[in-house]
């Protein structure tokens, strides 16, 4: 065997080999959905890419032919890195983190394989066995999931949607939504080119289709849902509109006409109770009567702020989390308080890469349609397939986000239409090397792709095992932990920034513990103070880490130095109330109590419906004896049904005034009788105050209203009339 065909051998081994890495799932390591894919991914890409280059040098049968495609993928590539690089946090825009693995290294990794997917695999029955392969490989992923449904295997993130090798069910969504159309184009061009095999044909990839449906069905991820129904839609509307007289065209007719009753029958039964007890369809009926989700608007809302202020080249790759903080609604205070992503394709791209960025990605989809519909390569029904899934896909990342398998389907689908599209176009190159060369190159490209794989992967993979021993328990004790948090941290990878978080939260705990020694807890606290403040520096827009700075020194008693820390986390994200909320808890422990209602009313008028932020203000004037904002507050604490909020009644029984315990509790049965809590937290108060006869008579009106509550109520009454009842027990 030459070398070139050694060569060529060992890069369609590895783009082969891609559409296994769906089933990585690396326990070993930190995110083990997410890392060991893209680990894998990325340093198969790269012995594909340097056998690529090394043919490519030297024979322009592997070089790509001139496509629009391939000219708006690299622009966008080359924008993006642009924009990372006048970002404002260049370093995470170029290389992300372990919980993403995204960042312009991503970006270039998918670029250098979708130039050699086209290069490659340049004859139609390469690509044929490609895509029966990722097939093959979906029904493994099929069966995972059924195993979930029955209960088999655990589903990984909890809960009862399906998840598979994925750990995350949008993620398996999207996946399958790929695989479904790509069944449904290869059904096609069967039963269009093997008329007197149909049978067979419709068996096998129905069977397919049906699986993948299914599994996609109980990931209950509304957007490949609907993504999948509109996606069919479009394309059998194409194609009516291609062959209105045609056999094709009864049967796509039939299709939206069967989808649209189903969709008519789901609006009529969707506030069933067997349609709530289906997760999937709960889900869509949540759709159907709240629209899109509210956080979700909020965020795109947000996104829009941060677009105004950086419009052309945006904030750089995975620096939503600024704009995030910058610009926070205070109405997000249901959801978690730290975002790094919008939930929308469009407005992720205009944060990562401005309006240039956006206008690159969307010409991508216009030049992968442009070539679909316009070159000669295309069947009507494989224009209207194809068209169906970007517009399905598409669909689906207006309320998500890529990750490493559907940007690998995405970037397959893109190489496959350029190899069809641009068959007979001349090479980008028309230079030749002489084929003697080859040699050279091929060492060459072994000595450059083992040293750009070892600076791309060998640290960051070390580091995030040791992310893994950190977190674990051993036999040495704590100090054990905190050797490999230093080691993880000074590998400088760019998962430092999560070894620090961990290592903050981990010294939090540890500190607390007496069974840590003193000296290993004063190593956690110093160290992770350390880091944390090192974090901050490094990331100087973004307030999760002053914000965990002050979390951590606040549980170790230094609280001048967290006030300061958090004061920096509000100046760069003055609306979030985990922010206000920890600073005002940080004024109480420093004595400033004047500082502390301030801060509190400050995050309660943020948004005053907000139960929590009503909690604390309330405790808090209770606390400080502000009795005009005390009254004030108990009357929307009434109000809102929080009268026997268990931290307002301390707040209260810390300063002995048991009678307004009374007055709350009275309030209580008068709303709710039926409520025998409220019944014994007013005896309880009445027996503190003293009035134990009144106290008794409460409680033998409890049995007379809940005669289920005789037993506890005869109890208290024995250790009233006793004297041995202790209140906060009963």
């Amino acid at each position: 065997m030459t070398l070139e065909k050694v060569l060529r051998w060992i890069a369609i081994i590895g783009i082969f080999a891609l559409p296994f890495i769906v089933l990585i799932v690396s326990r070993s390591l930190f995110f083990p959905f997410i890392t060991g894919k893209n680990f894998a991914f990325r340093i198969i890409v790269e012995i594909v890419g340097g056998a690529w280059v090394a043919l490519a040098l030297v024979n322009p049968l592997y070089r790509p032919r001139r496509s629009w495609v391939l000219l708006a993928f690299t622009l966008f590539v080359v924008l993006i890195g642009i924009s990372d690089a006048f970002g404002v946090n260049p370093f995470k825009s170029f290389w992300s983190n372990y919980e993403r693995m995204e960042g312009w290294v991503t970006l270039a990794h998918l670029l250098v394989y979708l130039v050699a997917a086209v290069s490659i695999l340049n004859t139609e029955q390469l690509w044929k066995r490609w895509w029966h392969t990722s097939l093959g490989v979906s029904v493994l992923v099929a069966f995972h999931g059924l195993f979930q449904l029955l209960g088999f295997i655990t589903i990984n993130q909890g809960g009862v949607r399906l998840d598979a090798t994925f750990g995350n069910a949008t993620y398996l969504g999207v996946y399958m939504l790929f695989n479904v159309f790509v069944a449904a184009l290869f059904l096609s061009r069967a039963w269009n080119e093997h008329p007197r095999e149909r049978f067979m044909y419709s068996s096998l990839y129905g069977a397919l289709i049906i699986l993948d449906t299914f599994i996609l069905f109980f990931t209950s991820t509304r957007g490949a849902i609907l993504g999948l129904i509109g996606g069919v839609l479009f394309s059998a509307a194409l194609l009516i509109v291609l062959s209105p007289k045609s056999r094709t065209a009864w049967y796509a007719g039939a299709a939206i006409a069967g989808l649209v009753v189903l969709a008519g029958m789901f609006l009529l039964v969707k506030d069933q109770a067997w349609v709530q007890g289906i997760e999937p369809l709960h889900r869509l009926a949540s759709i159907a009567d709240e629209g899109v989700p509210g956080a979700r608007v909020m965020n795109w809302g947000m996104a829009m702020q941060g677009f105004k202020e950086r419009p052309i080249l945006g904030w750089g790759q995975e620096n939503y989390a600024v704009v995030f903080d910058k610009y926070y609604d205070p109405q997000m205070f249901g959801q978690e308080p730290w975002f790094d992503r919008v939930h929308n394709i469009i407005f992720d791209w205009l944060i990562a890469g401005g309006l240039l960025g956006l206008l690159l990605y969307l010409g991508i989809y216009v030049f992968a349609l442009l070539a679909i519909w316009r070159s000669g390569g295309f069947a009507q029904y494989e224009r209207a397939i194809l068209t169906g899934l970007f517009a399905g896909y598409f669909f689906y990342l207006i309320f998500t986000f890529d990750n490493i398998t559907s940007y690998l389907m995405f970037v397959s689908l893109l190489a496959y239409i350029t190899m069809r599209s641009s068959f007979d176009a001349r090479p980008i190159f028309d230079q030749i090397l002489p084929k003697n060369t080859l040699p050279f190159f091929a060492v060459l490209a072994v000595f450059l792709v083992s040293g750009l794989s070892w600076s791309v992967n060998a640290h960051a993979l070390l580091a995030n095992k040791l992310i893994i021993l950190a977190l674990s328990p051993h036999s040495e004790g704590a100090s054990k932990n905190l050797e490999y948090f230093k080691a993880s941290i000074a590998y400088g990878t760019y998962g430092t920034q999560e070894a620090r978080e961990h290592l903050s939260q981990t010294a939090a705990q540890a500190i607390q513990s007496t069974g840590v020694p003193l000296d290993v807890r004063r190593g956690f606290l110093e160290t992770a103070a350390k880091e944390m403040s090192t974090q901050a520096e490094d990331s100087p827009l973004n307030a999760r880490f002053p914000f965990f700075l002050g979390v951590l020194l606040d549980s170790a008693g230094d609280y001048n130095n967290a006030k300061l820390a958090l004061e920096r986390a509000r100046e760069l994200s003055p609306n979030k109330q985990a922010i206000l909320f920890e600073l005002g808890l940080n004024a109480l422990a420093r004595g400033d109590n004047a500082a502390a209602l301030s801060i509190f009313e400050s995050a309660y008028k943020l948004a005053s419906n907000f139960a929590e932020a009503r909690t604390f203000y309330t405790a808090v004037a209770i606390h400080t004896d502000d009795q005009a904002v005390e009254d004030q507050m108990i009357r929307v604490m009434v109000e809102n049904d929080q009268a026997l909020e268990p931290r307002i009644l301390s707040a209260y029984a810390s300063k002995n005034r048991y009678d307004k315990i009374a007055a709350l509790a009275a309030a209580q049965i008068q709303m709710h009788p039926d409520d025998v809590q409220a019944h014994v937290t007013y005896s309880a108060a009445l027996y503190k105050i003293g009035n134990v006869e009144d106290a008794v008579r409460s409680l033998e009106e409890l049995k007379r209203v809940i005669p289920g509550a005789a037993a506890q109520a005869d109890s208290l009454i024995a250790d009233m009339l006793n004297g041995t009842l202790k209140v906060g027990q009963q």
